[in-house]
């Protein structure tokens, strides 16, 4: 950043036929675990922006992943390589980002991203891309707001096929459960690489994997897990009995409709549809029409007392945001 901005200083007066900074696509799509490095790269992307708009010359270059090892990329091993490659970039040859190089010295833009992107890889892993990424994916045009959410459908069958196990079957699933997405995290071709026994701090996970770790097992799921799961039930096979007491509902429970637990489940799900990225704004009307009603269905049910003070509440008058979150806090979901 210094160096940047010091160059500009310096050059400004200057009439430079080219000013060529390269940043990286972490600026662009954000970097784990890298936050001083994505904002030092937005940075350069910004100055070059600012150039131009200026009247001086500017470009900011933002690479994805060489194949070639440097300076920058001689330290990613492989479980690295396997977290780029789920996000979708694939590595450039030399000869095909020189030709990228190329085309943004040509382009009449202050930002030119060049990378390489894998579709397919992008189509797998939709529901975890970044932001800009996943406007990438393939999707129907229209979503129709009674579809199921195939995430969700999902959840509920790895629900129903738990409860339909003895003790010993669902442990030996929930570990398998653990395993694989241990080893796709870790980058690692099978489950059988992961020791299920072993503490997940000594099979490779760091803080970052940690949490790309919980995530995958919240998806999987549908729980809600916290930040440290791996840390508070320290191997595959303790996490996995852990969440067999979160999935499973004893069988004398099971018995009494459990109303409350049921609600959780048709949240969860609602959640999850709720952040799929393909809705359209036309849209929001219908859910939040949707949600108001839901409200207005609960505030019947609540006692006089209760029914009261959800009157004062002026339904018609929030937002968005804030109807989910009055949801959040009056359902506790």
């Amino acid at each position: 950043v210094d160096g940047a901005w010091n160059l500009h200083e310096l050059t400004r007066d200057m009439d430079l036929s080219a000013f060529v900074m390269f940043s990286s696509m972490a600026g662009i799509v954000g970097s784990p675990g890298q936050a001083n490095y994505a904002a030092a790269n937005s940075f350069l992307d910004e100055l070059a922006a600012h150039r131009r708009a200026a009247g001086l010359a500017g470009l900011s270059v933002a690479w994805g992943l060489w194949e070639q090892a440097s300076g920058m990329t001689q330290h990613l091993d492989e479980r690295d390589k396997a977290r780029m490659s789920r996000i979708g970039l694939a590595p450039m040859a030399t000869e095909q980002a020189l030709r990228f190089f190329d085309t943004a010295m040509l382009a009449e833009r202050p930002v030119m991203v060049a990378a390489r992107i894998d579709p397919r890889a992008l189509a797998v892993n939709g529901a975890t891309l970044p932001p800009l990424l996943s406007q990438l994916v393939a999707r129907p045009i229209r979503r129709v707001i009674e579809e199921a959410d195939t995430t969700s459908a999902s959840t509920t069958s790895l629900v129903a096929r738990l409860q339909g196990l003895s003790a010993e079957q669902r442990h030996s699933e929930l570990v398998d459960l653990v395993c694989r997405n241990a080893a796709t995290v870790l980058g690692r071709p099978n489950a059988g690489d992961i020791n299920a026994g072993s503490v997940f701090q000594d099979l490779g996970f760091d803080s970052l994997t940690a949490v790309e770790l919980r995530n995958r097992l919240k998806t999987a799921t549908g729980l809600t897990l916290s930040p440290t799961l791996i840390f508070d039930y320290p191997t595959p096979i303790v996490l996995a009995e852990h969440l067999d007491t979160r999935l499973v509902v004893p069988a004398a429970a099971a018995e009494q409709p459990n109303l409350m637990a049921r609600f959780n489940d048709i949240t969860r799900e609602l959640q999850a549809l709720l952040n799929q990225p393909d809705w359209q704004p036309e849209d929001k009307p219908h859910l939040t029409t949707r949600i108001q009603t839901l409200l207005t269905t609960l505030g019947a049910h609540l006692d006089p007392y209760d029914q009261q003070e959800a009157e004062d509440e002026d339904i018609h008058s929030a937002s968005e945001s804030e109807l989910f979150a009055i949801l959040d806090e009056e359902l506790g979901s």
